[in-house]
Formats: structure tokens, sequence, C-alpha cells
């Protein structure tokens, strides 16, 4: 606004006057041709202005609601090509042979002239600062190259054929999930996965139980990949159980049990080294041999506490065993959980998944006390949408307070401002033709329409004021302002329409997240301009009829 006021006529009194070249005049005269056209247009149809309203809320009847019961997801997905490849071997797999196998899948991706980069993790994974150890697990991260150097291959469809590849190989005993990453830093549950449901109850045992069949009915519903629960992924660790009222019998409490077991695993620094001027820590432990099963833990020594000091083993008052226990527990308000995830693949959006998951799990019996339900994926999909809405509604308010104020009249304002929902018309159709969902860009772009398409009804209900002001009659100045105004609001409309085009086709690498926000943008502005020239002038005839 600042450079309009001072620099561009600063900039325009230096241009010189001369002869109209033969462009400049064709254009003049198609602009000429069509000024008289709509003029000629727009006096029939202002005879009938409420004709005119009728039709338009009649299409904001029809297209309003098929917009707001459209699919809906909450961010479009983005195609950079990283994919994460999960692996899950046998229990009992050691790191070694883990790490075997997982060269040979690398060896099976790393061949595809689409992969750019792999960063491989053996043994467990690490999240942030926290790192999970499980011999039998492992991940790749693949890195594909840009999409216009992948033949414009999709990672989806990346993923497909690998895992066609990947099942050639025929590697026993051996799990492997494939997804496509999302967006880095955005997360809708506790997982990475976009369809989550979670168990609730008391048992962890009975959570499995009914986690399973959750994934034997799931598998029925199309569009889900990669099913898994969180209770899947095993550990295997050392239990001991001490007999309290035996190990009391010595003498020994369980603090002191632990303490000795710790000691004889784990070691302890007994005392230090000084060699010059640095100082080694010399640790103490049993010799790694010594303790290479459960039945050698058995045998570690202790000594009781009582008044004769005599050395008992922990096998005299303890038992030794592997058992498997879950990697994670997860709870959700302090009580324990298992989610079952799963990715989408196809058009299925994440409300469509779920309505079909449900239905898929109204047959299954759930014991009392437990409980399935969704993990808040479309409950922070509702909260964006809420929110979406609630700023749309303060976006058209402030905009109406602000002409309010300018205008000191509501008359005006009020012709402007309902011009602005009827953009929801072209709105609907501009996402019905690119086939977009709706999602958070989307209602982006409405509210940055709530400011834009008040533009061209602006010019137009100003300059009707003005030929009013020079003296001419109600429908003339509607009709002769409408005349000579429509150059700018076409010349305002398509500029902004070009200048949006090369989001909305989606050129470029990640243009999928700008893009639903670029056709709102784009049809909802042509779409307008349609109303301010048509529907605007009917509007503020009936207004100012007694005027």
């Amino acid at each position: 606004m600042l450079v309009a006021l001072t620099l561009v006529p600063a900039l325009a009194g230096h241009i010189p006057v001369g002869r109209e070249g033969m462009l400049r005049r064709s254009i003049n005269r198609a602009i000429e041709a069509l000024q008289n056209g709509y003029a000629w247009l727009l006096s029939w149809l202002i005879k009938a202005p409420w004709l005119i309203i009728i039709i338009f809320i009649g299409g904001l009847a029809i297209t309003a609601p098929q917009l707001l019961e459209s699919k809906q997801i909450f961010l479009p997905r983005m195609d950079e090509g990283r994919v994460y490849v999960s692996i899950t071997a046998d229990r009992g797999t050691n790191v070694a042979y883990m790490n075997t196998l997982t060269e040979k899948i690398e060896k099976i991706l790393a061949a595809e002239p689409e992969v750019e980069t792999l960063f491989t993790t053996v043994g467990g994974h690490v999240f942030g600062r926290s790192q999970h150890e499980s011999p039998n697990r492992a991940s790749i991260k693949v890195q594909l190259k840009p999409k216009q150097q992948r033949s414009g291959i999709s990672s989806q469809q990346w993923i497909e054929k690998m895992q066609k590849k990947v099942a050639k190989a025929q590697l026993a005993g051996v799990r492997i999930r494939m997804r496509s990453a999302g967006i880095r830093g955005i997360s809708l549950n506790r997982s990475d996965d976009d369809f989550a449901l979670r168990i609730k109850g008391p048992d962890l045992a009975v959570l499995e139980k009914i986690a399973g069949r959750v994934l034997e009915q799931l598998k029925e519903v199309k569009g889900l990949r990669n099913l898994q629960h969180s209770a899947e992924t095993k550990n295997q660790e050392i239990s001991i159980q001490v007999d309290r009222e035996r190990a009391a019998g010595y003498g020994l409490s369980l603090a002191d049990v632990g303490k000795a077991v710790r000691f004889a695993l784990q070691g302890n620094n007994i005392t230090d080294f000084i060699a010059d001027d640095r100082s080694i820590d010399i640790m103490l432990r049993l010799n790694r041999d010594d303790i290479a099963n459960p039945a050698d833990i058995e045998e570690i020594i202790l000594l009781n506490q009582n008044s004769q000091r005599v050395p008992v083993r922990l096998s005299d008052f303890a038992k030794v065993a592997i058992v498997p226990t879950p990697s994670a527990i997860m709870r959700d308000r302090q009580q324990r959980i298992v989610e079952v995830t799963a990715s989408l693949i196809g058009d299925i959006t994440l409300t469509e998944a779920i309505e079909s998951a449900d239905a898929s799990l109204e047959s299954l019996e759930v014991p009392k006390g437990y409980r399935i339900y969704e993990a808040g994926n479309l409950e922070t999909l509702q909260e964006g949408r809420d929110v979406s809405r609630q700023l749309l509604g303060l976006a058209l308010f402030l905009v109406f307070v602000m002409m309010a104020v300018q205008y000191e009249s509501l008359r005006n304002p009020l012709v402007i401002i309902l011009s602005v929902p009827f953009a929801i018309i072209g709105v609907t159709l501009g996402l019905e033709f690119t086939g977009l969902p709706l999602s958070m860009p989307v209602w982006l772009g409405m509210i940055m329409l709530a400011g834009i398409v008040v533009n061209n009804a602006i010019v137009l209900v100003e300059y009707i004021d003005i030929k009013r002001n020079q003296g001419l009659a109600l429908i003339e100045a509607v009709i002769e302002a409408a005349r000579l105004r429509i150059r700018p609001i076409l010349m305002t409309t398509l500029t902004t329409v070009v200048g949006m085009l090369p989001l909305a086709l989606a050129l470029g690498e990640g243009s999928e997240m700008l893009q639903p926000l670029a056709v709102t943008i784009v049809s909802g502005l042509l779409f307008s301009t349609l109303v301010s020239l048509i529907l605007v002038p009917s509007v503020y005839r009936i207004l100012y009829s007694d005027s």
C-alpha cells in the first residue's frame, strides 16, 4: 500500500504519452466490446434482482454441505522421497544374524536407480535422546532421488514395487514393513503411522489377545497396510523371583540380594589406578564366561547377615529365568493400553478408514472393563476444523467492522460482505475438479479469501456511489459503474490467479502442501468475480431502492 501511494504515482508521472500500438488498440477494442456486452446483460438482470439472489443462494445451499461432507484430512501427503523400512525377525535372533539379514535387504534396496542414500540401524532404534535395544529389530531410512529424477514414480509406487522384490527374496522369519515418512515434527498420535486404534484395560495379557483379534478383523479393511500392535515386540529379560521368607531366614533383604546381583553382573568401581596425572577406574565383576546362562546366575554366592556369616547360593532362596516382556508399556490416563496402527494407501482418508474399521469391529466381543477407541486423530482433525471455522468467522467480522468504520454506514459494508460466502461455491467446484480433499490448507485459503474477495466488491460499490453523487439515477449508476469497473476487476483477479497457477498446478518438489491453498484461492476468486459483477449490483439495488 505504501508503494502504491508513493512510488507508483511518481513513476506513472514519467511515462511518456505517445501513440498507441496495434496490440494496445486491439486489447482496448476487445475490452470495450466486453464492457458494452456486460452492460447490456446487466441491464436485463438487474430488473429481477431477487431472482439473481435466489439463484446464488440455491447454489450456495447445494455446494456448502457438499464441501463440508467431502473427504477430509488434516494435511496433504507430501512426497519428499523419504521411506522408512522396519525389519523384525523372530524372537531370539542375535544382532550378528540380524545384521546379515539387514544387509541382504539393503542390497535389494540399493540396487534401485531411484535410491539416493540409505541409513541403517540394527539392534533396536533411537528416538531423540532415548535408545531402545532389541537385537531382533532393524530399520532402514531410504532417501529417494527428487521426483523429477525417478521417472515420475511416487514414494507409494516405489514401496509397492519393493515389497514385491523383497517378497521374492523369501527371507524366512522376517517381517518387513515399508511406509512413506510423514511430515517432520507433525504427528497426530504416538506412532508415526496414519491410522491408530487403542485398546484399554487392566490386564496386559488380555489386551494382547484383543489386539490380535483386532488385527485379524482389520485385515479385511481395504486401504490399510502394515498392520501391527504395540505389544508385538517382546524383549527377553532375566527374572529373579526371591522367596522372601527363606531370604529373611538367611538375614538377607531384597535390597541385599539386588545389590549383590548387580555387583556380580554389572560390576562396581572398587578403587582407581593413578598413572602419571591420569586416574583410571578399576571395576570388579564376575567373568562373563561364569555367567553365560541363568543357571550360572543361580550359582552366585552371597554371605548371609546372621551371626555366623556363611556363604549361600542364590538358588537356595530364588529362581532365575528368562521371560519375555513388552518392549514398551503404553498408558493413557494412567491405564494400560495397546495401540493398533496401520498405514493408509490409495485415496482412502483417515475418516473413511476409521468408519470402515468401526464397521469391521462391530461383531468383535470385548470383555467387560476393556474398550476399543480411536487414538485421537479424529479429535485433532475436528479441533483443527473448529479452530478454522472460528478464524474464518473472526476474519469476516473484522473485515465488516473495518468497512463499517470507513463508510460510517452499515449498508455498503453489508453489500460487500454478502459477496464473500458465495466464494464457497467456487471453492467446492475447484476441489471437485482437482479431486483434492478438504484439509487445513483449504481452510487457510478460505480465511485468506475473506480479505481478498471484498476488494472487487469495494471497487464496484465505491464507484456506484461516485456515479450517484454525480446525479445519475440508481439503476443507471449501477450499470455505468459496473461497465467501467469490469476492466480493473478482471485485471486484479487475473493477476492473482496467474500468480497462483504454479502452486495450483503442483509444480516443483513438496508443492503438495500448498496446492490446496492455491486451488482454493484461484477457484474462489474466479467465482467471486462473477459474484461481484452480477450479485453485488442486484443486492445494491435492493438495499438502496428506497433512496
